[in-house]
């Protein structure tokens, strides 16, 4: 419950920034409350007091609304609907446009005369007074109907359609709604509604049917670490898991089982609460998430690969298996627990030049490493994933968001999932006109993405009418014949499945699921497991003369670019936001972990040299705190600037000044471990042989600082295995990285790199000796 929130949190530019960002965007469209609530609605009955309000110092500095209902619909009626629905008590209207609400103030009111607060009219309500400028009027008022979670439909009054009837089969049930439905209707279904959600299009919320009580639909909700949401309070946010590589390296199904069922918990709670997306109060989170992302890590240079879990299909494939299972599947076995979309299908690991690129794949390396992990994920008997994303890429001359074969043939002939809903990444359908040129126009590039297969638009506005914001392509599309209904249709069918499915038409007191609070929400044990899956996530790589674990009460100096990393320590798509206060302020930092553990007196930190830079000043502070440390930890590797969405590495090296700075840290002779943090493996060819000891993290995310002290210090000793090959710096030029050939000498992955790796897939030790004995001749 929000009553219990600390709410004497300042807010912050960042929070100031996203909110006048999304209130200029509100401006444009006409946002109602009763859309996204049908069945739901409050009347003002009184008028409690005029108080001033400081733009500089909110007087509700907890206000998820603060001005960012839209400009031109603002009512005292629609800012109480909202409010009321996440039992914030205090509601307040201001400025004429402008929305809060909290449950306490945050200093004490300076009260005026009500007369103050009559100054300007609602912009969606003439005849109604809206505050004045430094100005809230206070409101009080009742509410009637039910209170359900973001996107359910069947609410009274509209729960007696047979689309509504649990008694009927699915098919029944789908075959009323689609028959109530016009064809407009149908396809503001699969394509992003800006005029009436004021949700920017790649997050897609897609159209309601108002007459019918079907509220608006948010169709994308990353969750490939975290469920990408808003933070509900101090400590109430999403829990962001570590790298998918990272949990890769643990080998272990159990803990991306379980991954996969803290995810859903959380999506539930967010979904019940209607809690929303990071990117502002209209997005609304629904019960379709897009993770795991199981492209193959093809290159260590690839710009996404701290989103990827391994180079095998097998492992990628496993991972992909039990995480799904995790989020879909729970004790109520009736519904899916939240649909769960792969990601990117397919052949996708190359972010320069994406959106005009074709990748020349071979019918061998499709079916032996680029398929076979999505066959896992998909059929009924393994994963049975329910949706995918689609991705950028070209396959052999087709855009995969237009891939007949890809799509229809394959994962929904040959793997026989005909039910599988298809989304388009952000903006691909577009993309097919002004990227790749695969069609000749807009009208031309909606039929070829929905004749391909694809079912939900995100991103653009080819799919919608013209009334939901659409740009009218598909329309324009049916008219030259180019598409049928049949086919339009079908892919609506699909979407409104997905939400019958998770029980968002049935009701809601015979659902489990719907009773998951925000008490769900990063919870004692959700963190505690979030640590102990980092930990058996991190590779041991060397360890000569047992130089781990460290001796505690001993000098430590922590060196290096990321000993005071936060956002660095995780991998490019984490959750919208980690921290209440903004930004990345809690992660806690490896600094701070190691001093804290070993001790203030006896711990020196320095970065040395940062990631990137050739800025030397920093040197000779590091060698001195190295020269006075009896151990060492180095932390080097790659960061978010370096890796991410949109941007590939140019080589496999250790960028900036890192290896000069490691060769003289290591120089010294001193018991050293060095730590890698990175997405793509990093060739460390002239570090291995100086290095008493060496660690692979991958991206350990929030409790990865904690992880590394306690397994440095042998406080655990959970070691993982490599889910990737690391490769020497010979690599850079025996390796084309625009070639998804995987066979042609010297090959790819550990199944046909016939050259020398620094550490090969499987790597790993521990502290412990093992030993493996076999009796008998056979």
């Amino acid at each position: 419950s929000l009553v219990q929130s600390p709410l004497h949190v300042p807010v912050t530019m960042k929070m100031r920034a996203v909110l006048i960002v999304w209130m200029l965007l509100c401006s444009l469209v006409h946002i109602r409350g009763d859309i996204f609530f049908p069945g739901y609605q409050c009347s003002v009955t009184s008028q409690v007091q005029c108080i001033e309000d400081d733009g500089n110092n909110r007087i509700l500095p907890f206000s998820p609304f603060a001005g960012a209902l839209g400009s031109t619909s603002m009512s005292q009626e629609m800012c109480l609907t909202h409010c009321s629905r996440l039992n914030l008590t205090i509601v307040g209207v201001e400025f004429g446009s402008q929305c809060f609400c909290g449950n306490a103030y945050a200093y004490t009111p300076v009260v005026h005369p009500l007369s103050d607060c009559k100054q300007m009219q609602c912009a969606g309500a003439k005849n109604e007074s809206c505050g004045a400028a430094n100005r809230m009027l206070v409101i009080k008022g009742e509410c009637t109907g039910v209170v359900a979670p973001s996107g359910h439909a069947c609410l009274p009054p509209y729960n007696t359609y047979p689309f509504c009837n649990t008694s009927l089969s699915l098919d029944a049930r789908l075959d009323d709604l689609m028959g109530r439905l016009t064809l407009t209707e149908m396809m503001g279904a699969i394509g992003p509604d800006t005029t009436h959600t004021g949700v920017d299009p790649c997050s897609c919320m897609t159209a309601g049917v108002e007459r019918l009580g079907i509220p608006p639909y948010l169709q994308i909700v990353e969750t490939n670490t975290a469920v990408a949401s808003a933070c509900v309070s101090l400590g109430k946010c999403a829990t962001e898991f570590a790298a998918p590589a990272n949990l890769a390296s643990s080998f272990n199904r159990t803990v991306w089982h379980t991954k996969g069922e803290v995810i859903s918990q959380e999506m539930r709670a967010f979904n019940n609460e209607n809690w929303f997306r990071g990117g502002g109060p209209n997005t609304y989170i629904g019960l379709l998430g897009f993770g795991p992302n199981i492209n193959i890590v093809r290159d260590p240079r690839f710009g996404r690969n701290s989103e990827l879990p391994s180079e095998d299909p097998f492992l990628a494939g496993s991972y992909a298996v039990e995480y799904v299972q995790g989020m879909q599947q729970g004790p109520d076995s009736k519904y899916f627990k939240m649909i769960s979309g792969l990601k990117h299908y397919a052949c996708y690991s190359i972010e320069t030049d994406r959106m005009s690129r074709d990748v020349n794949v071979s019918t061998f390396d499709l079916w032996d490493t680029y398929l076979p992990q999505y066959e896992m994920g998909f059929r009924s008997s393994q994963g049975n994933a329910q949706a995918v994303m689609c991705s950028y890429a070209s396959v052999n001359g087709v855009p995969a968001c237009a891939n007949n074969f890809l799509i229809n043939e394959v994962v929904r002939g040959k793997w026989q999932r005909p039910d599988v809903l298809v989304a388009t990444d952000c903006g691909a359908v577009g993309n097919m006109v002004s990227g790749n040129k695969y069609a000749k126009s807009n009208a031309d590039a909606a039929a070829k993405a929905i004749n391909g297969g694809s079912d939900v638009n995100l991103g653009d506005s080819f799919f919608p009418p013209a009334a939901n914001g659409g740009n009218g392509a598909l329309v324009q599309a049916l008219q030259m014949g180019l598409t049928n209904d049949t086919v339009i249709k079908a892919a609506a069918r699909r979407t409104y499945a997905k939400r019958m499915l998770t029980g968002q038409f049935d009701p809601l007191e015979a659902q489990p699921y719907t009773k998951i609070g925000f008490e769900a929400i990063n919870t004692t044990a959700s963190h505690a497991f979030n640590l102990d899956a980092t930990l058996q996530g991190l590779v041991l790589l060397k360890n000569n003369h047992n130089a781990l674990p460290f001796k505690s009460g001993l000098k430590v100096a922590v060196l290096g670019p990321h000993v005071n990393s936060q956002r660095d320590l995780m991998e490019d798509y984490k959750g919208d936001e980690e921290c209440y206060t903004g930004g990345d302020t809690c992660v806690r930092t490896i600094a701070e972990v190691f001093t804290n553990g070993n001790g203030p007196s006896n711990t020196k930190v320095q970065m040395g040299v940062s990631l990137t830079s050739n800025d030397t000043s920093g040197i000779q502070a590091a060698l001195d705190a190295a020269e006075w440390a009896d151990q060492i930890v180095l932390c080097i590797g790659l960061g978010y600037e370096i890796e991410h969405e949109g941007i590939d590495r140019p080589n496999t090296l250790l960028p900036g000044l890192q290896e000069m700075f490691s060769l003289k840290i290591l120089g010294l002779g001193k018991p050293t471990v060095v730590v890698l943090i990175n997405g793509g493996t990093v060739s460390i060819d002239d570090l291995v042989g100086p290095s008493p000891a060496i660690i692979e993290a991958f991206y350990p995310s929030m409790r990865g600082a904690e992880a590394l002290f306690q397994s440095i210090f042998g406080l655990e000793n959970r070691w993982g295995r490599l889910p990737v090959s690391i490769y020497p710096k010979e690599y850079n030029t025996l390796v084309n990285f625009f070639s998804f050939n995987m066979t042609a000498g010297p090959g790819r992955t550990y199944r046909y790199y016939t050259a020398p790796t620094l550490y090969e897939f499987g790597a790993g030790m521990s502290y412990t000796s093992f030993a493996i004995d076999a009796t008998g001749s056979s």
